[in-house]
């Protein structure tokens, strides 16, 4: 009978190096994500931006007034804090995507490592301080709000950073292969 051999035969089988062969592939083409993955988490961090900054407008500015002068909540604010939520599932899902190829390919290739760590460290206050938000006590609400939004606003710039230090880098790696 014409068989394979086990996987016991081999001792470097490929089942061993399934985790390893993207970030491999990656390698020739750098740390660089694909387009569909760069649109989705720029596309997906401005939107969870403008929804953000769209509650914060509807909560503090856009306030009615009752009858008796109480302040009232507007009717945009419970509509931005669902689309927000929404948003952010799928900022978790692309953030999740990023992880397996980029992030490891980027670290092992030590670029952009302390803008890759604060993006990180930020995506995942932001999912703790949301979460937060939703289930925790209520005299946690207001301090948890500010660490949510004062991070949430500083999200977009240093997604910017991040982005523009990768720029650098390939046109520093550029420049040095045509030398």
């Amino acid at each position: 009978m014409n068989r394979l051999p086990s996987h016991r035969a081999a001792p470097d089988h490929a089942r061993h190096q399934r985790h390893r062969a993207p970030a491999l592939r990656a390698l020739a083409h750098g740390s660089r994500p694909p387009r569909w993955q760069r649109w989705a988490v720029h596309g997906a961090t401005l939107a969870l931006t403008l929804t953000g900054v769209g509650w914060l407008i509807a909560h503090h500015l856009l306030q009615d007034r009752g009858s008796f002068g109480e302040a009232l909540p507007s009717p945009l604010e419970p509509w931005a804090l669902r689309l927000h939520g929404m948003l952010a599932y799928a900022f978790l899902l692309v953030l999740g995507s990023m992880s397996t190829v980029h992030v490891v390919l980027g670290w092992r290739l030590r670029r952009s490592r302390r803008s890759g760590v604060g993006l990180i460290a930020a995506g995942l206050v932001l999912t703790v301080s949301g979460l937060a938000l939703y289930y925790a006590p209520e005299p946690w609400h207001e301090s948890t709000s500010l660490l949510h939004w004062a991070t949430g606003l500083g999200l977009l710039p240093l997604l910017g950073v991040h982005v523009l230090a990768a720029r650098r880098w390939r046109r520093r790696a550029a420049r040095l292969s045509s030398a």
